[in-house]
């Protein structure tokens, strides 16, 4: 129970004998405890795939989660922050504003427990899965040098604006009682995390952020690359199957949805393979106009022009099938997830077949304890007693 508010200690232990004698609660059995254990996922890139049920839904959705540094590393958290602050706006522009691919579109920062920090990025909407997930490595291959040019000046700014934010003084009971809640919640009872981040966040340096970009989400330089890919599937959608995935690279499975989706026609996987291995010598716009004409609209006589619905996705599934960007090198992962129904595509990333099987392989990560501070009597936070 936590008791917050302009009370004395032994007023606020009142209160709680109190409300505990009301409800006549007992503590439950230390057997009946389920601890929050998070799987600690083995470096390599992983697809999950659900097919939605609801017959009317047209929108699909995907989340492709980075596992970044340690929850219980105060300079992790902020320097993943930070990373977030300058990504977020330039994703949502790319992919919401300019390719407008959904309405929800977004990146953010979650953690589990005293586990990993994570950088999700999302998008819903009508296109396939596999090209939305396309377009957030698009996205990635270019970010680093954003980065690279980022202005330190402007980096400054950000970090005495997150750092005013943090420091600003808290208006209400409820306020205070959220904060402390957090860490009891999550089981860390740190209670002074707000000035532990906020000592860390002065510290932090833009070259902090580049070197955690490289070490956990640049494919091309990342050691222990470690990737989840959550793919939702319309139920309408066209699916492909497993043999689809261990034979063709995603890049022409993209560029087959949104052709099928664009002009309602079936599409041969091995003739657009062979398509795209014939345009590689040719211009994007020559190849963008030979593929224009064996793929004419849907309900029209007509080949795509640059006012068709659809075109800007066409064009550029079919740049990424042409020049596609470098994929990280995946290791063989020491456990062969082969033997519990999951599959390899052709690209080395494992897809998952049941989530239940594949975190029976994983090791648990960490201990179910508290890790950072042990949890105090009392606690003196803005003039009020927490208990």
């Amino acid at each position: 129970m936590l008791v917050v508010g302009n009370f004395e200690p032994a007023e606020a232990v009142d209160a709680a004998q109190q409300v505990n004698q009301m409800l006549k609660s007992q503590p439950l059995p230390a057997h009946s405890h389920v601890p929050s254990r998070m799987v600690n996922i083995e470096p390599g890139h992983y697809i999950y795939r659900h097919m939605g049920e609801d017959p009317n839904m047209l929108n699909n959705a995907v989340v492709a989660t980075f596992y970044c540094g340690m929850v219980t590393n105060p300079k992790d958290r902020t320097t993943m922050a930070l990373l977030v602050q300058i990504a977020k706006d330039q994703f949502f522009d790319q992919l919401r504003t300019k390719e407008q691919l959904g309405y929800n579109v977004g990146a953010s920062t979650n953690s589990f427990g005293s586990g990993k920090l994570t950088l999700d990025m999302r998008v819903q909407g009508e296109s396939n899965p596999t090209y939305l997930l396309q377009r957030i490595d698009s996205f990635i291959h270019g970010f680093r040098q954003t980065l690279v040019e980022f202005d330190t000046v402007k980096f400054g700014a950000l970090v005495e604006s997150i750092v005013g934010k943090a420091n600003e003084q808290l208006t209400s009971v409820d306020a205070e009682a959220n904060r402390m809640w957090t860490p009891i919640y999550k089981g860390t009872y740190n209670f002074a995390r707000l000035a532990d981040e906020v000592e860390s966040l002065q510290k932090v340096r833009l070259d902090d952020v580049l070197d955690m970009w490289d070490r956990y989400i640049n494919p091309e330089t990342a050691v222990a690359y470690t990737r989840v890919d959550s793919q939702l599937w319309a139920a309408k959608a066209s699916y492909p199957s497993a043999t689809d995935m261990t034979t063709w690279p995603e890049s022409i499975l993209a560029l087959a949805g949104c052709l099928e989706s664009e002009t309602h026609m079936p599409v041969d996987l091995s003739d657009l393979s062979h398509f795209i291995n014939t345009a590689v010598t040719q211009t994007s716009a020559d190849a963008l106009g030979s593929l224009a004409h064996q793929y004419p609209m849907a309900n029209s006589t007509q080949v795509l022009d640059e006012t068709a619905s659809g075109w800007s996705k066409i064009k550029n599934a079919l740049d990424m099938a042409m020049n596609p960007h470098n994929q990280h090198t995946l290791q063989d992962s020491e456990t062969n997830f082969a033997y519990i129904g999951m599959y390899q595509t052709v690209e080395g990333k494992w897809v998952i077949t049941d989530v239940e099987k594949f975190k029976a392989t994983q090791a648990l990560h960490g201990l179910a304890v508290p890790v950072i501070k042990l949890i105090p009597n009392t606690t003196a936070f803005n003039d009020h007693t927490i208990v």
